[in-house]
């Protein structure tokens, strides 16, 4: 299955009708997962990947740098021939929220394949270099944010690319043995 803009529009729209707490979550932490990578946190390791077809909602912002990757130059499963593209916010935490990247719209929540093949939206921070209150605290999420960043997953796994990203992340966790937490 392909994924159109339409499709992410569509997505967008429906992750913005929920929120993963009632609060702005960003205060618990001072924004760290929009500012790590930012010159107060200069980290060039965290960068946002966009899933295939959400690189066109970036090509004329003003507040995120998009930028290309080919399959060489980053680990990536070899189906993503064309290459991947990243977005990095020119001016943390003041991006246009708008056009924010599913990865972003859908945190802390990852989704994860098992072995035998069964999806679950999982908490696992250990790949990010900070820590997520949210999931340091086991703070409760919303139960609509929950279920619709299981559809919203459920429906981007279909894609080829996407799955086989999923997929590889989920082997490199189990065969790293990180312990991760099953919200679904």
């Amino acid at each position: 299955m392909e994924i159109t803009e339409e499709n992410i529009r569509k997505i967008h729209e429906k992750l913005n009708e929920v929120s993963p707490v009632d609060y702005d979550c960003g205060k618990l932490c001072g924004e760290i997962c929009c500012v790590y990578d930012s010159e107060e946190f200069p980290n060039d390791d965290l960068i946002i990947y966009l899933l295939p077809g959400e690189e066109t909602l970036y090509e004329n912002s003003k507040s995120f740098e998009l930028k290309h990757f080919k399959i060489s130059e980053i680990k990536y499963p070899h189906s993503w021939k064309d290459g991947v593209y990243t977005v990095k916010c020119t001016n943390p935490p003041n991006c246009e929220r708008e056009i924010r990247p599913i990865q972003c719209r859908t945190f802390p929540l990852i989704p994860h394949i098992t072995k035998d093949r069964r999806f679950h939206l999982i908490f696992d921070d250990s790949q990010y270099p900070y820590r997520c209150p949210l999931i340091k605290d086991n703070i409760k999420l919303n139960d609509d944010f929950v279920k619709e960043t299981y559809k919203t997953w459920r429906f981007l796994l279909k894609n080829r690319l996407v799955y086989d990203l999923v997929d590889m992340d989920s082997r490199k966790r189990e065969n790293r043995k990180i312990k991760y937490k099953k919200i679904i």
